[in-house]
């Protein structure tokens, strides 16, 4: 059981990409995508006799899939500075893509996060005649949390409602019939939600390289909660209270 860092949902959320996913094509760009946004002005009060105005329609016209990298960049840095480094990545909403279609059936988006790894290995200690996690290797995820949850999810999910015909496309290309990406990334953070609150010590096994979990309730979980525990029970907190608050904004 290797230490990864899980947060499909999170990469899901604020990171628009992540890990190592080369896509070769030999179709041509396709054309840029219009997109039309109202924009979310505050309502000016009116006085009797007068008739509103409207405010402009603006519209703002996305760049090709295939050429979509700068641009996300850019509007997700106006968002959180802090994710600069992890969006040094290519292909990053169709990575995003593959994070929300795994997240989605529980599953852990190994490759696409695979740049999110920590060099040291998951900590265990032995208490008795036990092997049990080792509470301080939870704090080795607290930056990595206080990165995602500085992205405002009202804003984070605004930018994902504008990328959502790029998301069409990217999941499009992995066979998603008909995709509503909100509900998708709905479905996503469901999966992640739905992780345990676990208190106190988590026993460990070892049986050969990796560590499985000793209850085996918690070693049947999907393998994106139980990369979720492994961040420790106040990260989690932490992770769950973002995603519901991004969750009620899609």
């Amino acid at each position: 059981m290797q230490a990864r860092i899980i947060i499909a949902i999170v990469a899901l959320v604020v990171v628009v990409g992540g890990g190592i996913w080369w896509w070769q094509t030999s179709r041509a760009p396709a054309a840029p995508t219009p997109v039309v946004i109202q924009p979310q002005a505050p309502q000016q009060p009116v006085e009797d006799g007068e008739v509103p105005s409207t405010p402009d329609v603006q519209r703002v016209v996305l760049p090709a899939l295939d050429a979509s990298d700068g641009y996300v960049r850019e509007e997700v840095s106006l968002i959180a500075p802090q994710l600069a480094e992890w969006l040094k990545q290519d292909d990053l909403v169709r990575r995003f893509a593959v994070i929300v279609d795994n997240a989605r059936t529980g599953e852990y988006p190994r490759r696409q996060l695979a740049f999110l790894t920590l060099a040291n290995k998951f900590p265990a200690l032995q208490s008795g005649d036990r092997m049990i996690a080792d509470p301080d290797g939870y704090h080795r995820f607290d930056a990595f949390v206080d990165i995602v949850i500085s992205a405002d999810p009202q804003r984070a999910a605004s930018l994902l409602r504008t990328l959502s015909p790029l998301l069409v496309a990217a999941f499009s290309e992995l066979g998603v019939k008909d995709p509503d990406p909100a509900a998708l990334m709905r479905a996503g953070i469901d999966q992640a939600l739905a992780t345990p609150a676990i208190e106190g010590d988590i026993e460990l096994l070892q049986p050969k390289v990796y560590y499985l979990y000793a209850d085996p309730k918690l070693e049947a979980l999907p393998a994106l909660q139980k990369q979720l525990l492994r961040m420790g029970p106040q990260n989690l907190e932490r992770l769950k209270s973002y995603l519901s608050q991004l969750k009620g904004y899609l």
